[in-house]
């Protein structure tokens, strides 16, 4: 190698720079910066060439590969925090989703969640019923037309799904993936209604170019979760691509997918990047597993929403999902192996009231800003680091190589005013049991 490789990782609450050189490696970390992802990427660039004594825009011009992988797309999803979608489908199937397989009241919960059939339920939808619009038209499984779209009636009632909010189109027909002709001709009778030079323009993702698959149910659930993180994903990589590119990076963004492989920025769906930082940490373990002669590794990430862990087993790393699940839905995808829960450093802890002052950790996260309430950057809601702080389990005067010093008074009161007193608990107490449940739930 006579260049530089750069890999970069934003998390929830922290970017991971780790730069390759043709003499060594370093490594960098940097808080993320929510409003603006490509802020932090570029900062943590930035702070790695600054130790390699370099100029930024000489460490870009010598590096041959950016790499990237993100939780970006899975904290989405954790935090619910994706748009409101209109689904589209077939006359006939507006329930699909909602009814799904048979087992989906059980999709993504662990074998001890599913023995409590008593507290199961299918998982809240990301579509709501009333943003389900069932078309006239129908193909059979040959790929013929049985019956043409019915196209004055889908526009009349297209506009009815706009007034209701929505912000982006998903299509999924019957036996589109056998002739996707009424699936592209929505999606232009949209463009027509809402041009891309309106305020009101939306995204629009078809079934047949997401997972042109058969199967109805985990074909749509697969499109409608591409769809709900596109933009958020859609925008952070426009942003960073744009940065660098500025900066005199000419070459390809790489980014990391869910397979365990990667593809190009431009040639990848947002749902690939579901779970791409943890799968490349599983990767990279199963290699340094190799180099120290262990065939068999847990690997671990926690980060600031979440908590990730995979297995190597007899030092392999391809171990795919039988029946891969996203969340609590089931796609038509090929995943590796890994186990994410809503539980990380700044995951809040809060008071449910209305289960009788039950204490619940996650899935809302207090990210890198404000982060945790004991950063002193404005937070308010305490979460499991202020935990860590107030048992000592972390050192205030060296968090983060001594570059953030933690405020444990601060973190203390939180903790006392919003979990300690509701339960009637010392904060200690409080402390204990949001570790607890941080790292069950």
């Amino acid at each position: 190698m006579t260049g530089y490789m750069i890999d970069v990782d934003i998390g929830g609450t922290f970017t991971d720079c780790y730069v390759t050189t043709p003499t060594g490696r370093l490594i960098r970390k940097t808080p993320t910066t929510g409003y603006n992802l490509s802020v932090g990427f570029m900062r943590a660039i930035r702070a790695a060439a600054e130790e390699l004594g370099i100029g930024f825009a000489d460490l870009l011009a010598e590096t041959e590969l950016i790499r990237y992988s993100t939780t970006v797309a899975m904290n989405k999803l954790i935090e619910r925090k994706g748009p409101r979608l209109a689904l589209i489908t077939t006359e006939g199937f507006e329930d699909v989703i909602y009814i799904g397989k048979g087992s989906q009241w059980a999709d993504g919960l662990t074998v001890t969640e599913q023995r409590d059939v008593s507290a199961i339920d299918k998982p809240l939808p990301l579509i709501p019923r009333e943003m389900v619009l069932g078309v006239r038209e129908r193909i059979d499984s040959n790929g013929d037309v049985v019956r043409p779209l019915d196209e004055a009636d889908f526009v009349e009632r297209l506009r009815e799904l706009v007034d209701r909010g929505a912000r982006g189109f998903v299509v999924s027909l019957v036996w589109s993936y056998a002739n996707p002709a009424h699936e592209q001709r929505v999606r232009q009778l949209i463009e027509q209604e809402y041009p891309d030079a309106y305020l009101g323009s939306m995204p629009i993702t078809l079934s047949s170019e997401i997972v042109n698959k058969r199967l109805e149910y985990p074909r749509t659930m697969t499109t409608i979760l591409n769809a709900y993180l596109h933009r958020a994903l859609s925008d952070e990589i426009r942003g960073i691509g744009d940065e660098l590119r500025s900066a005199g990076y000419d070459r390809s963004l790489m980014l990391v997918h869910n397979s365990g492989g990667m593809a190009d920025s431009l040639r990848t769906t947002a749902v690939q990047t579901y779970n791409g930082g943890p799968v490349a940490g599983l990767i990279g373990s199963g290699y340094l597993g190799n180099v120290y002669g262990y065939e068999n590794v847990i690997f671990t990430d926690m980060g600031g929403t979440s908590f990730d862990v995979g297995l190597v087993v007899a030092g392999s790393t391809r171990f795919y999902q039988f029946r891969p699940v996203v969340d609590r839905w089931l796609v038509d995808m090929t995943v590796l192996e890994t186990k994410s829960i809503g539980a990380g450093g700044g995951s809040i802890a809060w008071v449910d009231e209305s289960l009788g002052n039950r204490l619940q950790v996650g899935p809302r996260s207090a990210g890198s800003d404000p982060g945790p309430v004991a950063y002193a950057q404005g937070g308010t809601e305490p979460t499991v680091t202020d935990a860590d702080v107030v048992l000592g389990y972390l050192d205030p005067e060296y968090f983060h190589g001594g570059q953030i010093a933690l405020d444990r008074e601060r973190a203390a009161r939180a903790i006392r005013n919003r979990i300690a007193r509701p339960l009637g608990v010392s904060v200690e107490e409080a402390a204990v049991l949001i570790k607890r449940i941080g790292r069950v739930t």
